[in-house]
């Protein structure tokens, strides 16, 4: 028998995440909804969700807002702030970035460099709770104004289109980004 490291365990472990969160929702969960409507317009529906529908959606999309917000200021330590201490972050090139402060430091070279004029736009599409405390949040982001595109990311008519799900925990009374996943949409 092989016994593994804490941190092997908790990568195996963390890896599985994403493929939990899709049999909890194959299991009896609402899909999520293909009307696409920029934040704030479309209030997110939790009543069908299996847990109690008086959890709050407003701390997640205050999260929403402030990543917007960081975005436009190219500000990479508030854009950071809202992710876990050890995120994992799949980018849309496919390349793992672990832990926040790997994740600020690719924020800094890009807003130095490609992104440094750019606009982020952000649509959420659906935020599903699977426990009072761990939701999914479904978004369709767009990027235009870019300078160039680093080699291996995707754009159709200048507009990088990604769907980015997070996976979202509430740790210690915050709201926390602990795996993000980014989906080239051409």
């Amino acid at each position: 028998m092989r016994l593994m490291s804490a941190r092997t365990s908790r990568a195996a472990s963390f890896a599985a995440m994403p493929l939990l969160a899709v049999a909890l929702l194959s299991s009896g969960c609402s899909e999520p909804s293909e009307a696409t409507a920029p934040i704030g317009v479309r209030p997110v529906d939790v009543s069908a969700q299996p847990v109690s529908s008086s959890i709050s959606t407003d701390p997640i999309l205050d999260i929403v807002t402030a990543v917007t917000a960081a975005w436009a200021a190219k500000d990479a330590a508030a854009y950071a702030a809202p992710y876990a201490a050890n995120v994992q972050a799949v980018s849309p090139r496919g390349d793992l970035i672990s832990g926040r402060d790997a994740f600020r430091a690719q924020h800094v070279f890009l807003y130095g460099g490609p992104f440094a004029g750019s606009t982020q736009t952000i649509e959420v599409r659906d935020i599903q709770f699977l426990t009072g405390t761990i939701a999914i949040v479904y978004q369709d982001v767009s990027l235009t104004g870019y300078a160039f595109l680093p080699p291996g990311l995707p754009s159709s008519g200048g507009v990088v289109r990604t769907r980015v799900t997070w996976v979202v925990e509430k740790r210690g009374g915050n709201w926390e980004i602990v795996f993000q996943q980014m989906t080239p949409r051409v």
